[in-house]
């Protein structure tokens, strides 16, 4: 009878097996196991339904997470502005303008007004290669000497002359001393000097000297009216009559009498 029992035991385990269930445990002893006490499920836990495997409960987690909060660093990736586009235009500077006012300004030195050989008319006759020395007489010999507005009177006056037609051609100058009417400069012996008109035609002709112009305005060369291949010239300060060319001439810029 109890082997009977326990064949009919095994019968069973081992069509447990073949159909995935699980072997009965052997008997201890051939002793019925003691049936489990039937504890009531802890509150908040769920009731497995009939039939269903009972497994473990997994441990309860939360419906929803705390939001991830953002690093600096993602935020500052994430918001960076673009970045502009690059002008390769080449562009010319203009120089900022000076302010004005600000600086001095430099004055010119003041440059005497030219004047024209004009019949009648005052002038004194300055170097172009020299300024501020001018024709003058002294001791009746024609010279040049330097000669400005801090100049002694008499000097300034050596320094006049009055322009009087040619004596010997209307067409050419003379010219008169201010502080000695009647006297004009002439050459004899080929030297300048300041002599009293004889009325003679040898004085005449010894006093007319002919402009010759300049390119540049208010310049002159005076010719000889009879040596026509000699010029007035200077020649370490004293004034004589030479061979010259309009280009190798001595040349006198005409300027208002001081």
């Amino acid at each position: 009878m109890f082997c009977a029992a326990v064949a009919g035991l095994l019968l069973i385990g081992v069509a447990l097996t073949q159909f995935g269930g699980k072997p009965a445990a052997p008997a201890h002893r051939g002793l019925p196991l003691p049936a489990a006490p039937a504890f009531p499920p802890p509150a908040g836990l769920p009731v497995p339904a009939a039939g269903t495997a009972s497994s473990d409960p997994a441990p309860a987690r939360s419906a929803s997470r705390p939001p991830t909060t953002s690093t600096p660093t993602a935020t500052a990736r994430q918001q960076r502005p673009p970045v502009a586009a690059v002008d390769t235009t080449t562009t010319t500077r203009r120089p900022a303008p000076r302010p004005t006012g600000t600086q001095p300004t430099r004055s010119r030195p003041a440059t005497a007004p030219v004047a024209a050989l004009r019949a009648g008319s005052a002038v004194s006759l300055e170097l172009a290669d020299a300024p501020g020395y001018r024709v003058r007489h002294r001791d009746f010999r024609g010279r040049t000497d330097r000669i400005g507005p801090g100049s002694s009177a008499l000097e300034r006056a050596d320094s006049r002359f009055v322009v009087r037609p040619g004596l010997a051609d209307g067409s050419c100058v003379s010219f008169e001393s201010s502080n000695y009417p009647g006297s004009f400069l002439r050459h004899r012996d080929f030297r300048i000097r300041l002599d009293r008109a004889d009325r003679t035609r040898l004085f005449a002709r010894d006093a007319t000297f002919c402009p010759v112009t300049s390119s540049r305005a208010g310049v002159v060369a005076l010719r000889s009216h009879n040596y026509p291949d000699r010029f007035l010239t200077e020649d370490g300060s004293l004034l004589g009559l030479t061979p010259a060319t309009t280009g190798t001439a001595t040349r006198f810029i005409v300027r208002p009498p001081l």
